[in-house]
């Protein structure tokens, strides 16, 4: 078995080659629409990546407004990323690709036990429901000149940090000992959104937890996304002292 990571930088580029078994057939690969810098794309690049599974990552620059060109419009009318193509379908939503691709194949990030799945897909529900909404609102309101954060969004956020701080309490990982699926889609969220808003001293598990997260093969896929989401983050902090 032979692996080759891509390059984010390029505008198309595959960060899994698989099999080199000539009597395998050759399938167009899924094609991943994204940019790095938002959490959900990132989620499902590192779930591809442990998975080892091979996507074409098209670069969708959110900065440039790309993900509000016609192209884009027909592959994904809600005009988000990621959405992933494949065989002549798309799906539009990150924990949807990511539990399709652990559907597809045998893995520990999703396993076959029933009562883990729940558990998994209750972390993820609580991700969807209440992690991401927060940082979206939070990073919305900044990207639109509105910062200082909103108080009461700030509540809401370390509240759902305190939640996450009690998961962790017995647990390495938020479901268990293992890391899971719903640990790289909260991940990716906490690690995005403590660009602008740190976390408390109280919340010294959910340090610890994102620190383990960081030490997984793959992850350093989020560090790159917070890399490209920090820059603009602080050319946006400079342009707002200059007004100052």
């Amino acid at each position: 078995m032979h692996f080759i990571r891509g390059s984010f930088g390029h505008r198309k580029a595959a960060f899994w080659c698989i099999s080199q078994n000539r009597n395998i057939s050759v399938q167009r690969k899924p094609i991943l629409y994204g940019d790095e810098a938002s959490p959900p794309v990132r989620f499902v690049m590192i779930t591809a990546s442990l998975l080892k599974t091979e996507l074409d990552f098209h670069k969708i620059d959110l900065f440039k407004g790309e993900n509000k060109l016609d192209f884009y419009k027909k592959i994904n009318p809600l005009q988000k990323v990621p959405a992933l193509e494949l065989n002549g379908e798309v799906i539009a939503d990150s924990q949807a690709i990511a539990l399709h691709l652990c559907r597809s194949i045998p893995n520990d990030l999703y396993p076959e036990d029933v009562f883990i799945r729940t558990r998994v897909e209750e972390m993820m529900f609580y991700n969807a429901g209440v992690l991401f909404p927060i940082d979206s609102a939070i990073y919305t309101d900044f990207f639109a000149g509105k910062w200082p954060a909103d108080e009461n969004k700030l509540t809401k956020w370390y509240d759902a940090m305190d939640y996450l701080e009690k998961k962790l309490d017995a647990h390495k990982f938020l479901t268990g000992h293992e890391v899971r699926l719903c640990d790289l889609c909260c991940g990716t969220t906490v690690s995005s959104l403590e660009i602008l808003v740190p976390l408390c001293d109280r919340h010294e598990k959910v340090k610890e937890w994102l620190k383990n997260l960081k030490s997984l093969p793959g992850f350093e896929i989020n560090d790159q996304g917070l890399h490209r989401l920090l820059s603009f983050v602080n050319t946006i902090k400079t342009n707002m002292a200059k007004k100052m």
